[in-house]
């Protein structure tokens, strides 16, 4: 029989509240509880977490009617072991608006408190985390978790987010994008690519537009370096050394938050196919946040080129994610910790004739995303939910899988309780936004409109999976339902939007 000892767990359970109150100094007294949240073990329980950006629902292999141009075998392997949600959905987008839920467990959706802030773009919703507002891994610290996040992302290793880095214990920001570092530190002015050294890559409608301008910054900053010296490969290397120091300083949290696959589309050479001679390689072919296929005037061919220039990007992200999840095993790790995977958005890449990310459009191309969670017991293991996961409920669930309490101010929901006894409450409607724009959900119809109801768009998904024909007309009864749901979980209003921030609601 094995002895009784006492664990970090234990003492997680025992002192966590005390010590958090104290040390995060923002409210969280009382906020911590002793209940496992639906994890059983009394070992210590670390938590891994993994984000690609833009990474659409219908290019991971593990979800039905994939796109095979992406090869994703360590995701769906992930998938293979843990439970995967066929209807996971941001609950506001796009990357600042879903980082602030899934740091703080409360939701963005509608952007009520936004207003223009130094260093972000002057969109709703791109707004830092107040400041008295805690992340998880502030409350998984006061409870005595070792936590650690390394990313790319310009925005979040930006000085909006100071805050947030400076609580971790241990912070890799990777200053690589190169196309984005006046979000964060100005590209010095000798690392811009010529002219000349982007001519294959810049299409003739967008010479001397800001695509000019981002092009020869992200050449600059790549040019010369070997593909494990690019941007997404430091990000997961560093994922892989922090694992091997948090070895011994268990239970932790780790964040690996890599910028790809996004535009630029630029994948190394082993990832895809040699382009054809003398033709343009668009890596980057729209401006910001998107334009029409037709604005840009790309060919049939060129759109394959861009969707296949996307998929190497997303295979060469899921092989550095496989050597992730093998340093796990290999360290003895895998039975001890929880693993996440999700993405913050998807992208058009020639759907509805768009590129990039169309606030108005709010498709599946954009609102679907893979979603997956490992519990280290194997419990529910190729399994699928039909639940309406989002990225509010990152932070609950990874302090229930810690059996930490979530502060009251959390509104998503812990899905850890989904590898117990438990389960949570039904989410009959999903909803999100992206600036303006709203979207909504029941698992059949689709519902996009501005956040003001002038125009309402319904799609059935179950014959319509495209999301083409709009049906409004014939069913208006569940157009009202759905945007019924919008109004309710946006409290009762909808914010008006001016330059300056909001103005109403």
């Amino acid at each position: 029989m094995t002895p009784s000892r006492l664990t970090r767990r234990k003492l997680i359970r025992a002192g966590g509240a005390t010590a958090a109150a104290g040390a995060a100094g923002v409210g969280l007294a009382g906020c911590f509880g002793g209940d496992d949240a639906g994890a059983d073990s009394d070992e210590a329980r670390n938590v891994l977490m993994i984000m690609t950006d833009s990474t659409r629902r219908d290019f991971v292999g593990a979800y039905p009617g994939h796109d095979r141009l992406a090869k994703t075998p360590n995701i769906d392997a992930l998938a293979a072991g843990g439970l995967t949600f066929d209807h996971a959905v941001p609950e506001a987008m796009p990357t600042v608006p879903v980082r602030r839920a899934l740091l703080t467990g409360v939701r963005s959706y509608p952007f009520r408190d936004w207003q223009p802030e130094p260093r972000l773009p002057p969109f709703p919703g791109w707004s830092s985390i107040p400041a008295a507002r805690p992340t998880f891994p502030e409350v998984m610290s006061a409870a005595g978790v070792t936590t650690a996040y390394v990313t790319d992302n310009p925005f979040l290793i930006g000085p909006r987010f100071a805050r947030f880095r400076g609580s971790l214990d241990e912070s890799r920001p990777i200053y690589l994008q190169g196309e984005y570092r006046s979000w964060n530190t100005p590209m010095a002015h000798g690392k811009r690519a010529s002219r000349r050294q982007i001519e294959r890559y810049l299409l003739p409608t967008l010479a001397g537009t800001e695509v000019e301008t981002r092009l020869r910054e992200h050449v600059g900053m790549d040019a010369g370096r070997s593909p494990d010296e690019l941007s997404g490969a430091r990000v997961m290397r560093g994922g892989l050394d922090l694992l091997d120091g948090l070895k011994d300083r268990q239970p932790f949290f780790l964040g690996i938050d890599a910028f790809d696959p996004h535009e630029a589309f630029d994948p190394p050479a082993t990832y895809v196919r040699k382009p054809p001679a003398g033709e343009v390689e668009p890596i980057l072919p729209f401006t910001t946040p998107f334009s029409t296929v037709e604005q840009v005037e790309v060919t049939d061919e060129q759109v394959e080129r861009i969707r296949e220039l996307y998929a190497g990007e997303l295979t060469w992200m899921d092989e550095w994610i496989g050597r992730i999840l093998n340093r796990l095993d290999e360290l003895g790790l895998a039975e001890t910790t929880a693993v996440v995977f999700l993405s913050d958005h998807g992208i058009h890449l020639g759907e509805h004739g768009l590129l990039g990310k169309d606030n108005g459009t709010l498709t599946s191309s954009i609102h679907r995303i893979p979603y997956v969670i490992r519990d280290p017991e194997g419990r529910r293991a190729g399994e699928r939910s039909g639940w309406f996961a989002s990225t509010h409920d990152v932070a609950p669930t990874l302090l229930g899988f810690q059996g930490i309490t979530r502060p009251g101010r959390m509104d998503g929901e812990d899905l850890s309780v989904m590898f117990g006894d438990g389960a949570p409450p039904a989410r009959a409607v999903w909803t999100t936004c992206y600036a303006n724009a709203v979207a909504a959900g029941d698992g059949r119809f689709v519902l996009i409109a501005d956040n003001q109801g002038e125009r309402r768009r319904l799609y059935d998904s179950r014959t319509d999976p495209a999301q083409e024909r709009d049906v409004a007309a014939r069913y208006p009864k569940v157009v009202d339902r759905l945007w019924d749901a919008l109004v309710f979980d946006a409290g009762g209003t909808m914010p008006v939007f001016g330059r300056d921030g909001v103005t109403t609601g």
